[in-house]
């Protein structure tokens, strides 16, 4: 996963702030802006991409979105989904990176950067809902000193999310990453599970009891979703028909593969370019 390197700085100013939630099931927009955006998923799920990294965000789970880079949706978040954006300037050194090892981020961190990876999973932990909402709170709000104090609370919020950032990286083991690069290395392939235990030299049993319990979900259901979010996004392009698509993917039955398709989506592939967005309420603060 990639990383955004941040200088502290007492320049960094919350630009705009708020909360979305969708009745209906809608696509992230398509876009690069000028400003980075932090999205935090209140309750729900959200599939967003950044460039070639794509993720399913759920509830507790913050994505950078970096300022300058390509990011969108791969598919429509779930019903009724619920997320809180914090917009925040760029700053001359605010670059990203592939991949730092744990000495040269701790170097960085010395030389006062936030490292942050773009997808942190905070879960339900009460301090990052109680910055987030006092940064919505206080922006909104006509207090004095309003400027100093949020820049405060993003800092705060910043390094909440590096230290967090930080526990995950050293918890986080290397053979789950090798399979997650494997299959998106080659989505066409549908991997037995006696295949990826020898790819990781670990038992069928340990490998998939390990792989549940640390990406939430069974090997299968990860590599099926994974297929059904690329395939989502390439429909969305209009280039390839529903067959190429289900050929790219590994599914030799497109009905099967449509079946799949409009399980997950609650749409069939051939209506992806059909869809109308839904409402979009915009408030200012998630209680």
């Amino acid at each position: 996963m990639s990383l955004t390197i941040l200088p502290v700085s007492e320049k960094r100013q919350v630009l705009l702030c708020g909360t979305n939630v969708y009745p209906v099931p809608e696509t992230h927009l398509d876009r690069i802006m000028d400003v980075h955006d932090l999205l935090y998923i209140f309750s729900g799920e959200q599939p967003v991409a950044q460039e070639e990294e794509s993720f399913t965000l759920r509830t507790g789970d913050l994505v950078l979105l970096r300022a300058g880079s390509h990011h969108y949706g791969t598919a429509p978040c779930s019903v009724n989904m619920r997320s809180i954006f914090i917009h925040f300037n760029q700053l001359p050194g605010d670059r990203a990176a592939e991949s730092l090892s744990g000495e040269e981020i701790q170097r960085l961190n010395r030389m006062n950067n936030f490292v942050i990876p773009t997808v942190v999973h905070c879960g339900q932990n009460n301090e990052i809902t109680r910055i987030i909402n006092a940064i919505i709170d206080l922006y909104w709000s006509h207090r004095p000193n309003k400027e100093r104090r949020l820049q405060f609370l993003l800092n705060l919020l910043l390094d909440d999310l590096c230290l967090i950032g930080q526990e995950e990286e050293e918890q986080q083991e290397e053979w789950t990453v090798a399979l997650v690069n494997l299959f998106r290395k080659h989505p066409e392939c549908n991997y037995s599970l006696e295949e990826l235990a020898e790819a990781v030299n670990m038992s069928v049993r340990t490998m998939s009891a390990r792989f549940r319990e640390i990406m939430g979900k069974s090997v299968h259901q990860y590599q099926m979703d994974l297929k059904l979010e690329m395939a989502y996004r390439d429909l969305r392009t209009g280039t390839l028909n529903v067959r190429e698509v289900a050929d790219r993917y590994g599914f030799t039955d497109a009905f099967y593969f449509s079946r799949l398709f409009k399980k997950k989506f609650g749409i069939a592939p051939r209506q992806i370019k059909e869809r109308e967005p839904s409402a979009n309420i915009n408030r200012n603060r998630v209680t």
